[in-house]
């Protein structure tokens, strides 16, 4: 079957896939306007992808230039999801709040700090997006009434060992 990729950024669509092929790159490489996929490589890897793209000869033979960069840059799609620093952290969530999913929160009345603090939960703890759209609706959904809940009174945080360790010596004094 031939698969046909379309991105929802720039609505460049792309086609006839190789074995080897890195979407991410080949979408940089064939739509190098798109901000998303400026955003999503980074700029160290987008330049080298746009370098690399305009030294390359067009012949059957010379895939091994996506191989090398592969090979030669640490945020490539396998290895993005460990991240490093914070300014990868930030372009990450920054390239999905652009998402339409997290828009359509942002016009459901969540505030843009809980859609970002929740994409920046999920990468940083889980190195993955979200599976689902619900599961991002779910985690805003949370977090707004946890910090609904808390209203800024550390108290009100409970902290399960701790709240159990307080019942058993309440339960002992008596």
């Amino acid at each position: 079957t031939k698969t046909i990729v379309t991105c929802f950024y720039c609505n460049g669509s792309l086609q006839n896939w190789g074995p080897n092929d890195n979407p991410m790159i080949e979408h940089a490489r064939w739509f190098p306007h798109c901000a998303y996929a400026k955003q999503l490589c980074g700029a160290k890897l987008y330049r080298k992808i746009q370098e690399s793209t305009q030294t390359q000869q067009a012949t059957p033979s010379s895939k091994n230039w996506i191989n090398q960069l592969i090979i030669n840059n640490s945020s490539t799609v396998d290895d993005r999801w460990s991240i490093s620093d914070e300014d990868t952290l930030w372009q990450l969530v920054a390239a999905r709040l652009d998402l339409p999913i997290s828009q359509s929160l942002l016009s459901r009345n969540f505030n843009l700090s809980i859609i970002k603090r929740c994409w920046e939960d999920q990468l940083r703890l889980k190195h993955e997006d979200f599976v689902s759209d619900s599961d991002l609706l779910m985690a805003c959904t949370i977090l707004q009434k946890q910090i609904e809940y808390i209203d800024g009174n550390k108290e009100h945080i409970i902290i399960p060992i701790v709240t159990m360790r307080k019942n058993r010596e309440r339960e002992k004094a008596r």
